[in-house]
C-alpha cells in the first residue's frame, strides 16, 4: 500500500499521471468554493486580484509551452537523425568481412539499448557506447576501392553522430529551473484559491470554479510533459525506434515499466528490460524475450500483457 502511495505520487509529480490530479483538484476547487459561499471579503478585490493573477500565470504558461514545445521538437528531431545515422552505418559495414561487420553491428544495437536504459534528459550515460562504436568504425580497414569509399562515407556518418549528440546534451540540458516552476505553482495555487471564493456559494458557480481549476492543473500536467521529454513520446520516441531494431533485424528493445505504464504498445518480439536497481543504477539490468500478439488488451490494472514469454533471456553486464 505504502509502495503503491509512492509511485501514486512520484506519476503526480512527473507528469504521467493526467486524469486524476486534475479531477480531484476540480473537486477540492469546487466544495470549497461551496462551503465558502458569501464569507469573503471584498468581491471587487478578489476580481481584481484573479484578473491579475491570470494575466501572470498565462503570460507564463505561453511563455513556457511554446520554450518547452521547440525544445522538444529539437531533441526529436536531432534523436531521429542518430537513429538514421546507425542505421545508415548498419547498412554502409555490409561490405567489410563478416567479423568486423558483426562487431560494427553488434556495437549499433549496444548504443541503442544504452540509450534507452537512461532517460532522455541523461542521454550523456551512454557517451562510452558511442565512444566503442566510433572507434569500431574507424578501426575498420578497406581492402577494396568500393570499401575505401564506404569507410570514408561512416567516419562521415560517425563525424555527424558526434555533432548531434553535442546538440541533444546542450538542449535536453535547458529544462525549466527550480525557481521557473515555484512561480508557476505559487500564480496556480492563489489563482486556484481566488477562483474558489468568487462564485459566492452558488452551485453552479462551485461546478465552473471546479472545471477552472482542474482546467489549469491539466495545463500545468502538460508543461511538465513536454518539460521531461514525455509529450507524444509513443508515436515520436517508441515505434520509430522499434522499427529501427527490427529494419536491423533485431527485436526491439523496451523497459517492462514503459510498457506497463501505457506509454509503448508492443507487438511481436520484444526484448523486454528490469531494472532492479534505483535510477541510474544499471549493472544488475535482465533482459527477457517476450512475445506480443497484435491486438491484445491490458489487463484492468492496465499493464499491457504478453501472450507468451520467450524461453531465452539475457543478463546485462
Amino acid at each position: 500500500m505504502e509502495r503503491d502511495f509512492r509511485q501514486w505520487v512520484a506519476a503526480t509529480l512527473h507528469g504521467e499521471s493526467t486524469v486524476l490530479p486534475p479531477v480531484v483538484c476540480g473537486v477540492i476547487v469546487a466544495a470549497v468554493s461551496y462551503a465558502i459561499g458569501s464569507h469573503r471579503g471584498d468581491i471587487e478585490v478578489d476580481i481584481a486580484l484573479a484578473s491579475i493573477a491570470s494575466f501572470l500565470f498565462g503570460i507564463l504558461m505561453a511563455f513556457t509551452i511554446v520554450r518547452t514545445r521547440e525544445r522538444l521538437a529539437l531533441v526529436q528531431n536531432l534523436v531521429s537523425k542518430g537513429n538514421s545515422s546507425l542505421l545508415s552505418l548498419h547498412f554502409l559495414v555490409e561490405t567489410f568481412p563478416g567479423g568486423d561487420r558483426t562487431a560494427v553491428r553488434d556495437l549499433i544495437d549496444r548504443q541503442l539499448t544504452d540509450q534507452i536504459d537512461y532517460r532522455l534528459v541523461d542521454n550523456f550515460r551512454s557517451a562510452p557506447s558511442h565512444v566503442l562504436l566510433t572507434n569500431a568504425v574507424i578501426a575498420l580497414e578497406p581492402t577494396t576501392p568500393q570499401q575505401e569509399v564506404i569507410y570514408k562515407q561512416a567516419v562521415e556518418v560517425c563525424i555527424d553522430m558526434v555533432s548531434d549528440r553535442a546538440l541533444i546534451e546542450a538542449a535536453t540540458g535547458q529544462s525549466l529551473s527550480a525557481i521557473e516552476w515555484t512561480s508557476l505553482l505559487l500564480l496556480l495555487l492563489l489563482l486556484m484559491a481566488l477562483i474558489a471564493v468568487l462564485p459566492g456559494g452558488t452551485l453552479l458557480g462551485a461546478l465552473v470554479a471546479g472545471v477552472m481549476a482542474g482546467t489549469l492543473v491539466t495545463l500545468i500536467i502538460l508543461l511538465r510533459k513536454l518539460d521531461r521529454l514525455r509529450w507524444h513520446e509513443r508515436t515520436s520516441i517508441w515505434e520509430p525506434t522499434a522499427r529501427l531494431f527490427r529494419s536491423m533485424g533485431r527485436d526491439p528493445y523496451v523497459p517492462r515499466e514503459v510498457i506497463e505504464s501505457g506509454r509503448y504498445r508492443p507487438t511481436g518480439r520484444v526484448r523486454v528490460v528490469d531494472y532492479p536497481d534505483p535510477y541510474p543504477d544499471r549493472t544488475r539490468k535482465t533482459v527477457a524475450v517476450e512475445s506480443f500478439e497484435t491486438g491484445t488488451r491490458s489487463d484492468d490494472s492496465g499493464r499491457w500483457m504478453s501472450t507468451t514469454s520467450g524461453d531465452d533471456a539475457a543478463t546485462g553486464a
